[in-house]
């Protein structure tokens, strides 16, 4: 296969609480999916790498099958294998291929940049440049292989994506060229916050102090959240005692197998906000809003 170049680590949008907004701004849907960069040397042959450039040809072999029959020249596309419910994007069953390397016939690929075109490097073009080349090579919207679509309206766009529960907006300079990783101001990413119901199976405890609460979520471990006052802090001391219990979960990471958890036979609700769930599935930044399930 022709070796057309990969950069160190792909482009990588910056978490901000704006949506950026002038004539130089566009905007795209963030899709809740498994990033990835596709190298294709024209002939049929396909590589796929994830965030780390690791390949991924064996964990999405049916996203492979779509790419194999094309003849857009030899090229190095950007986007994200995403799982599509017919609703709104699904992550945990994107990681699916990556977890269990199963075969997930909703699999889809979308893309949003390229940064080779017939073999030549345009990483160094506006975004405009390199978007106007890759909806010219994928003219065509398939329904499980398409560009995503490109927009000036970032606040109608977030008020469309709220509504549907999507998961979030990609705001990108129109003169922005490809960087690597977040060295940048041209990418900017906003997120819906997650907020559910989990249970909590388990209480952390350090220095014998209750201090965090373990949180299970459809029916697997997705961290702890601490943000407890005294007064509950008590109460749960003495919940635990009473309620004492076995873990819940099959596995567990290490770092969690060296915590001092107390784990209860009687789980309660409580509701948690958080920026996202991670590629590992763990909520990242949890806040305690309250117990109950808040009806």
């Amino acid at each position: 296969m022709m070796q057309l170049q990969l950069p160190a680590v792909p482009m990588a949008p910056i978490t901000s609480p704006d949506i950026p907004s002038g004539p130089e701004w566009c905007y795209q849907i963030k899709w809740d999916g498994v990033r990835t960069l596709v190298r294709l040397d024209g002939k049929g042959g396909v590589e796929l790498f994830g965030r780390r450039l690791e390949p991924r040809n064996h964990t999405f072999p049916e996203i492979v099958s779509l790419l194999e029959p094309l003849r857009v020249g030899p090229c190095i596309l950007d986007g994200e294998i995403a799982y599509f419910d017919g609703i709104r994007p699904n992550f945990q069953r994107a990681k699916l291929g990556v977890r269990k390397r199963a075969h997930e016939d909703g699999l889809i690929f979308v893309m949003f940049d390229m940064l080779n075109s017939n073999g030549e490097d345009i990483r160094k073009l506006p975004f405009k440049q390199r978007f106007e080349k890759l909806q010219a090579s994928f003219p065509e919207k398939m329904p499980r292989l398409f560009v995503t679509d490109l927009h000036f309206d970032g606040q109608q766009l977030w008020k469309w994506l709220n509504d549907r529960e999507w998961e979030g907006i990609i705001s990108k300079r129109l003169d922005g060229p490809y960087m690597e990783g977040k060295k940048h101001q041209y990418w900017f990413k906003k997120r819906k916050e997650v907020r559910l119901v989990a249970d909590v199976v388990g209480i952390k405890q350090r220095d014998g102090q209750v201090s965090s609460l373990v949180l299970r979520y459809e029916g697997r471990y997705i961290g702890h959240v601490s943000g407890l006052d005294n007064a509950s802090k008590q109460v749960l001391k003495q919940f635990m005692m009473a309620h004492p219990g076995e873990c819940p979960f099959p596995d567990l990471s290490n770092g969690m197998k060296k915590s001092d958890v107390v784990w209860i036979a009687s789980p309660f609700n409580c509701r948690v906000s958080a920026l996202e769930f991670t590629e590992s599935g763990l909520l990242r930044q949890p806040r305690l809003l309250g117990f109950g399930d808040g009806e």
